[in-house]
This record gives C-alpha cells, structure tokens and sequence, in this order.
C-alpha cells in the first residue's frame, strides 16, 4: 500500500466525491430516460430536451475533472479516480448522443411505416438488411477476407427473388 498524503488529498476527494455524485446521477437519470421514452411516458421532444440538459452537466463535470486532474497535490488513487471519471462522462456523453439518434430514428421509421405500404416496408427492410452486411463487409479485415477466399467454395452470395 501506497502512503497516503492527508492534506493534499482532502481537497482532491471532496472534489472527487463531488464529480463522482454528479456522473451516478446523470447515469442513473439518463438510464431512467431511456425506460420512460421507451415505455412512452417521455415524448420525443422532452426526452431530446432532458438529454441536452444532462449532456450540459457532463460537459461541466468534465471541465471540472480536467481542472481538478491538473492539479500537482493529488495522490496516484486520486488521479486514477479521476481518469474513470473522465471515461464515465466520454461514455455518457456519447450515450446520450447514441440513444438520441436511435430514438430519433425509431420514431421516423414508425412514422415511414404509416406512409407506405406493408409491401413497399418489407422492400425497404430487405434493403436495409442488404446495406447492414455491406456495412459488416467492408468492415472486416484483410485476415477475414483470406480466410472466406480460402473457406467459400465458389458459390456467389444467394439472390434476392423478384
């Protein structure tokens, strides 16, 4: 165990402990959020509303560990909390951004589906599934590609019928 430096770290944990209550209740707030919205007790536009009010207080939370991380007179526990910290408000902060576009777009193709017909929504879901394995495609590496040259056994990929 390292030795504890008590007066340098009082400051530090306060300010810690600060950081730490702000990032559990955006967390807690944000996962609270997405079960409203998903359960429709938040409209579309209150949810996108509260999630640029908690990405507010991220960004301040995070100028805050920033401001605090620098700081010459804190521990290697309170830096290392500190640089959690500062992982947790990047995750939320890009959760936030996350669960907004997926609801956003939820919500658009509920409304597409109303403007179409059932036939014209399941020729759009084939193409969507079509565009998600060109997407997996062209994400894989060049070791995936040899392995499939090497496994395929020459069939081409099954067509769709018209």
């Amino acid at each position: 165990m390292l030795p504890s430096v008590q007066g340098d770290d009082e400051s530090g944990l306060r300010h810690l402990s600060h950081l730490s209550h702000t990032t559990n209740t955006v967390e807690r707030r944000l996962l609270q959020l997405i079960k409203q919205r998903a359960g429709g007790a938040v409209s579309l536009e209150d949810f996108i509303g509260e999630l640029s009010g908690l990405r507010g207080d991220l960004g301040l939370c995070y100028r805050q560990i920033a401001e605090t991380s620098g700081r010459r007179d804190l521990s290697f526990s309170v830096i290392v909390a500190l640089d959690e910290l500062d992982q947790c408000c990047q995750w939320l902060y890009r959760k936030t951004h996350l669960e907004q576009a997926f609801f956003e777009k939820l919500h658009l193709e509920q409304r597409l589906r109303t403007l179409i017909s059932p036939e014209a929504d399941e020729v759009y879901q084939e193409l969507l599934n079509i565009e998600e394995r060109e997407r997996e495609f062209v994400g894989k590496e060049a070791s995936d590609i040899k392995r499939l040259m090497l496994t395929e056994n020459g069939s081409s990929p099954p067509v769709l019928e018209d």
